[in-house]
């Protein structure tokens, strides 16, 4: 095997921490402003971009969890009234998620939360330059 090349690992661990400690900021506002776990936000805002109806199959894809994980999460989500699961349109064996008026009102008013710290976080830290730089990286390394 190869040595690795100190400065890629550094990048790596960089990237690593980075996600964390922005994850941890997220997550953080989340809750203090909106006691909204960010692993609900996420399905949420996945759902709100989806037209607010997706196979929960898709959705663990989307959200890279387990389908058994997301299921559960779920089933806390809709004792909170902000989904509902149904049987599919096309495909009565897929459950679908879908997007109750709670939970999209719920979306709404801790997106302005997440995009706050988003932008505050990173998006306007960031150049065109190294927009067009972490677009390519992440194209790279998201490609399987």
């Amino acid at each position: 095997m190869a040595a690795l090349d100190p400065e890629r690992l550094a990048v790596w661990r960089s990237l690593m921490t980075s996600h964390a400690v922005l994850s941890k900021a997220l997550a953080d506002a989340l809750d203090a402003e909106r006691e909204l776990p960010l692993p609900w936000f996420e399905a949420l805002n996945a759902l709100q971009y989806a037209g607010g109806r997706v196979r929960v199959m898709d959705l663990a894809a989307h959200l890279v969890i387990s389908p058994s994980s997301l299921s559960r999460q779920l089933g806390r989500m809709e004792d909170e009234g902000l989904i509902r699961r149904d049987r599919g349109l096309d495909d009565h064996r897929a459950v679908v998620a879908v997007l109750t008026k709670e939970g999209r009102e719920t979306w709404r008013r801790a997106n302005t939360t997440y995009l706050r710290v988003a932008k505050k976080r990173f998006i306007n830290r960031l150049s065109d330059t190294d927009v067009a730089a972490l677009q390519r990286v992440f194209n790279k390394v998201s490609d399987p």
